[in-house]
Order: C-alpha cells, then sequence, then structure tokens
C-alpha cells in the first residue's frame, strides 16, 4: 500500500512538473517573441517598460502592431486620408496609425461609422488583418471565421498558439502572431 501511494505521489509530482514546464515554455516563448518584435521596433511597452503581455489586446494597439510590422509607419503622407469615425478623435494616441491602416486597407470601420479603437480584438479578427497586409486575403475559402483561421494554420500564423476564433488575444498572443507573420513570404498577385 505504501509502495503504491509512493508511486501516486511521484506520478502526481511528474504530471505538475510538466505541466509547469509546458505552461512556462509557453510563456517564454510569448516573452521571446515579444522581446524580438521589440528590438525590431514593432512593438512598445508601457511607461513603466513593462509589456503586460497578459492584458487584452485592444484595436488601436493591434492597428498599430501591424501598421509597424507592415513598416507603414514610415509614410507620412496622409492628406488623401479622411476619418470621420464618430468614436476616434484626431487627439487618440493610435490615430496616425488608424489612419494609415485605411489607406494601405488593412481594416475598415463598422457600419455604423466606428471603429472601435478600445475593443478587445479577437484571433479570428487579427489573422484576418494580417493575412490582408501579407496579401493572402483573395486566396481564402471558406466561411468566416474558418476561412481565415484555416489560412492562418496553412501560412504558420498559429505556431505556439492553439486558440478559439473568438478568443479575446493578450499582447503576448498578439505578438506571436505578429512574429510568425514574420516569417510569411509575401503573396504574389
Amino acid at each position: 500500500m505504501k509502495k503504491a501511494v509512493n508511486i501516486i505521489i511521484v506520478f502526481t509530482m511528474l504530471i505538475i512538473l510538466i505541466t509547469n514546464t509546458s505552461a512556462s515554455s509557453n510563456v517564454s516563448v510569448m516573452e521571446q517573441n515579444a522581446n524580438s518584435i521589440v528590438k525590431l521596433g514593432i512593438m512598445k511597452g508601457y511607461e513603466d517598460g513593462s509589456l503586460k503581455l497578459d492584458n487584452k489586446i485592444k484595436r488601436s494597439e493591434f492597428i498599430t502592431l501591424i501598421v509597424k510590422m507592415m513598416a507603414y509607419d514610415k509614410d507620412t503622407n496622409l492628406d488623401s486620408i479622411n476619418i470621420n469615425f464618430t468614436d476616434l478623435k484626431k487627439k487618440h494616441w493610435a490615430y496616425t496609425n488608424i489612419s494609415l491602416a485605411l489607406k494601405y486597407k488593412l481594416v475598415t470601420g463598422y457600419p455604423d461609422n466606428t471603429i472601435a479603437p478600445d475593443k478587445d480584438v479577437t484571433y479570428a479578427e487579427a489573422l484576418a488583418v494580417v493575412i490582408r497586409a501579407l496579401g493572402y486575403e483573395k486566396t481564402l475559402t471558406g466561411k468566416w471565421p474558418n476561412n481565415v483561421v484555416n489560412k492562418g494554420i496553412e501560412l504558420g500564423l498559429n505556431k505556439n498558439l492553439s486558440l478559439d476564433a473568438n478568443h479575446q488575444l493578450t499582447r503576448g498572443e498578439m505578438s506571436v502572431i505578429v512574429y510568425n507573420a514574420l516569417t510569411v513570404n509575401f503573396a504574389t498577385n
């Protein structure tokens, strides 16, 4: 009986160790990916220097990441861009990046003339924009959201992630998607 209890204890400890190791390796991948895109100037931390990778990512943050990933933030010609979203003021910190995302047709607003800059982003929404940025939007087949999830898998955007289409992304998860996107060849049209 004592031997059986010891075996159960050892087995339980092994399961805990394996679970903790795989959980910490996932965090490590997110941290590594985030630190890499910080070094590339794509992602920035908060004023206190932290990246807050567990925080949900807002549309304004997400749009800024994709604009920087594509190096569109170098474009200063925004004269032709007219933004009339009822929920976005010129003083919003991401106004310029949202303008650039509109210029390059990465995003569109909602039918009610809003852009929802402070709304959380779902995995499917993020994949749709990244796929568009990489030039694969015309290759989507099937219905939403499976079409973008399947294309994301095909392109390897899901490497080190296993998420539901409606999952609200964290900054860490988005850093993994952006990092993965940097390894994808642009579509040739």
